[in-house]
């Protein structure tokens, strides 16, 4: 199959890692696979094989810009709706991958491709947590996207009917499993001498890491040997800073994995869409660390610790459950390592493909 994959630039963020690693997944297993961009769009930050078409304004074969030369939301739009009207019958498949991808995709004449949108996130919550009358707009555009008839693929089952979203199909985000693994051995916390608690650190509201941090002040109240150790990708909330933090900022996958590895115990807040694909829930465990966390894909009774949510008091118990209990965090950590299997890049790549 011919895929095409309009993007709005490569960020960093993980639904731009899914993208470039389900194209680098589907050209493994035989399948050409290119993304469409605005001329000036960074360059992909998560490495890809995919090839990278670059278009003007007019929709036309273009060389890359530089990145100073900014561009409106608008510009990008405009660029993929041409761009896709040029050139999208040439594909069989058509994949919308965000709220802002869904409007050319469905708009622009692509003869017989088949168009999908996967759904990775129900977006319109994250745009209405800012706030602010610009989030409210985004917040209407995206949720009219899902009346775009678009035939949607969701990333989990949470989301087959959820608010005004409504889909049939569902294909999780994968994982690299030769990267994301766990050490060859842990010790036990009961005796320690320091017990290390991790989170990605954000500043979005709905990503709860002020909870991890409150939590982490009233632990080191009682037993000095607790430690924070922060992948910061973000900065604090108000500035936040304690004695026992340390901020570590991994640039890449390989980094990572090895942050994870080198906590005890990791701590995954987020206070939205319980049920979904986070990334830290997953790339933790698979890592054989035990996580904390409210509930997210992969994350259950059996294998996680599930605290209620925006509840300090419950991370507080969660994390000392672990410290005392060598052997309930062996079986939870072994049982969630049991079922990630189903979380590799082939596997997952090979379902959607099943779909297309």
């Amino acid at each position: 199959m011919k895929i095409l994959i309009p993007v709005i630039g490569f960020g960093r963020t993980g639904g731009y890692r899914v993208l470039s690693e389900f194209a680098n997944a589907w050209i493994r297993q035989g399948h050409n696979v290119d993304f469409i961009c605005l001329d000036c769009s960074d360059v992909p930050y998560f490495p890809t094989s995919a090839n990278i078409i670059r278009v003007d304004l007019k929709g036309k074969l273009s060389e890359p810009k530089s990145k100073e030369q900014k561009a409106t939301r608008w510009n990008h739009l405009r660029a993929l709706y041409m761009g896709l009207n040029a050139l999208g019958a040439q594909y069989d498949v058509i994949l919308a991958n965000h709220s802002l991808t869904a409007w050319p995709v469905a708009l622009a004449k692509c003869g017989q491709a088949k168009k999908l949108y996967y759904v990775q996130a129900y977006e319109p919550e994250y745009y209405t947590s800012a706030g602010n009358l610009r989030g409210y707009v985004f917040a209407l555009g995206s949720a009219l996207t899902y009346h775009l008839g678009l035939k949607k693929v969701v990333n989990s089952p949470i989301y087959f009917k959820y608010k005004n979203l409504r889909a049939s199909f569902f294909v999780p985000p994968g994982l690299d499993l030769q990267i994301f693994k766990p050490s060859e051995s842990k010790e036990p916390l009961a005796n320690a001498d320091s017990i290390v608690i991790g989170c990605i650190g954000r500043n979005e509201p709905e990503k709860g890491t002020i909870y991890v941090l409150r939590a982490f002040e009233e632990l080191c109240k009682n037993d000095p040997r607790f430690k924070l150790r922060i992948a910061a990708f973000g900065t604090l909330p108000d500035g936040w800073e304690h004695e026992k933090c340390e901020s570590v900022v991994p640039k890449n996958d390989r980094e990572l994995a090895e942050y994870y590895r080198s906590l005890d115990i990791l701590i995954a807040p987020g206070t939205v869409q319980h049920g979904a694909p986070h990334y830290p829930v997953l790339e933790a465990g698979a890592c054989g660390i035990p996580v904390v966390t409210p509930g997210y894909m992969g994350a259950t009774t059996e294998t996680a610790w599930i605290v209620r949510n925006k509840d300090v008091d419950s991370i507080k118990t969660a994390v000392l459950d672990i410290s005392a209990s060598s052997e309930q965090r062996l079986e939870k950590t072994q049982r969630f390592l049991a079922n990630i299997a189903y979380y590799s890049w082939d596997n997952v790549a090979r379902q959607m493909a099943t779909l297309f």
